[in-house]
């Protein structure tokens, strides 16, 4: 739907917005005053019934917010059934306090301004202001509003894929529940924990890859990504002993050896350590794709003064 056709539809909804607001002004001046009319009574009893208008139209912009913030993608799933629940629930309350608004002393008098026309002609107002709200809602955002909502729509696919990576946890967890030992769902439910960005995940990450290890001692893959949790996690120690068995496993001229030390011995600090085994891991794989990466390291090393460091190889 282009700008132009949206802004019209934004137009006949503001028309008849003021068509209902203006109709009993409009009416009351044409009918003119009773005799016996005490106007100090039908100016309050005109003031109340505006008044309750007014919050009628706040609870339904009220409502409208809500829509506008869900189509923007700032409200979950379960926010957006509370908010909108208590929209309504308000909506509600306040149309029922406008429609039991009675006429005053002289409008009841007055053949021009009966209860039955009052509310005939408000009924049509309404429902052709609600006509033209459902029409804006089933019509797609025109591009000015789906260009103010990029921002937003970024924060709801961050949130729907967090959404969904909580669920396959719940998954594995519950196909581990069935079979403790099975290789396949510890390794998928450690991969699930590394996708996230917490210190909760890489410990509950670790702890199913210690887990895999206990089920597949030689498993290659487990241990490479246990060492990146904790380091990841600035867990020194512990990334230093699981390299040192994943060494029993791999031999001496296993590049990740050297690599996953020398990441050890460069965020601690050695920077002589890091850089011998910086080069003894470009010296085992001068293809590897982390070539790149070990080398500007190792420059930061060698350009840095060596520190003392009581850690492996210094």
């Amino acid at each position: 739907m282009s700008d132009l056709v949206q802004g019209a539809l934004l137009a006949m909804i503001g028309l008849v917005a003021g068509a209902a607001i203006a109709w009993p002004v409009v009416r009351g001046r044409s009918s003119g005053p009773a005799a016996d009319v005490d106007a100090r009574a039908e100016a309050e009893a005109r003031a109340e019934a505006e008044a309750r208008a007014l919050r009628h139209r706040i609870a339904l912009d009220a409502l409208l917010d809500t829509e506008a913030d869900r189509r923007a993608g700032s409200l979950d799933d379960a926010s957006y059934q509370r908010e909108r629940s208590e929209a309504e629930e308000r909506a509600a309350q306040t149309l029922a306090e406008v429609e039991g608004v009675g006429t005053s002393p002289a409008l009841a008098t007055d053949a021009n301004t009966s209860p039955v026309r009052g509310h005939r002609a408000a009924a049509w107002l309404a429902a052709g202001l609600a006509a033209a709200l459902l029409v804006g809602f089933a019509l797609p955002a025109p591009a000015g509003l789906r260009e103010r909502t990029v921002v937003n729509q970024g924060l709801a696919d961050e949130r729907a894929l967090e959404a969904a990576r909580q669920a396959q946890i719940q998954r594995l967890l519950g196909g581990l529940a069935a079979n403790p030992q099975d290789a396949r769902v510890l390794s998928d439910l450690a991969d699930a924990y590394l996708a996230g960005s917490s210190a909760e995940d890489l410990k509950r990450a670790a702890v199913a890859l210690q887990v895999l290890l206990a089920v597949e001692p030689t498993n290659r893959s487990a241990y490479q990504r246990l060492i990146t949790a904790y380091i990841s996690a600035a867990d020194w120690s512990d990334a230093r002993a699981a390299t040192d068995s994943y060494a029993t496993i791999a031999g001496s001229n296993e590049p990740d050896i050297p690599f996953f030390l020398g990441l050890i011995a460069f965020r601690t600090g050695d920077s002589a350590t890091a850089v011998r085994l910086f080069d003894r891991f470009l010296e085992l794989a001068p293809k590897d794709t982390r070539g790149p990466m070990v080398t500007s390291l190792r420059a930061e090393a060698a350009g840095a003064p060596p520190a003392a460091s009581a850690s492996p190889g210094g």
